[in-house]
């Protein structure tokens, strides 16, 4: 388990947060800040869409589900289209097991309930970003 986020030096990775509560936001944010990672925002889905045209560095998406306009689900789709490698986790204060698996159909790799531990998301983020980097 991570116990310190400035432990964890993600310098030149890129983050999306996709989350349209500020609170939740800066909550994530502050958690990634240590971390030297680059984060990008949107608050609805469609945004997030175009973040992940625009920004092909973008290499994990942390992403809400119930979102203003187009639903997180409905993006996820969207952007697994074209982006098929890029890992999608699912946020989302709706836990169900039935949950998970809709957010596992829709093309996401993973799924955190909130309110989300500060080391369980770092652990999950890691997982992926170090996927990536070794090309697993």
């Amino acid at each position: 388990m991570i116990s310190m986020r400035g432990e964890l030096n993600w310098q030149g990775r890129n983050i999306l947060i996709v989350e349209d509560d500020q609170v939740c936001f800066s909550y994530l944010d502050v958690l990634l800040k240590p971390t030297r990672a680059t984060i990008y925002h949107a608050v609805e889905g469609q945004q997030a869409i175009n973040l992940c045209t625009t920004h092909p560095e973008i290499e994990v998406v942390l992403m809400d589900v119930r979102l203003p306009g187009m639903n997180g689900l409905d993006a996820t789709r969207h952007i697994t289209t074209f982006r098929k490698d890029l890992p999608v986790i699912a946020q989302t204060a709706y836990a169900s097991e039935a949950d998970q698996q809709a957010a596992l159909s829709a093309g996401c790799c993973d799924f955190i309930a909130k309110p989300i531990r500060a080391n369980e998301m770092l652990e999950l983020i890691k997982k992926y970003l170090e996927k990536e980097t070794n090309g697993n």
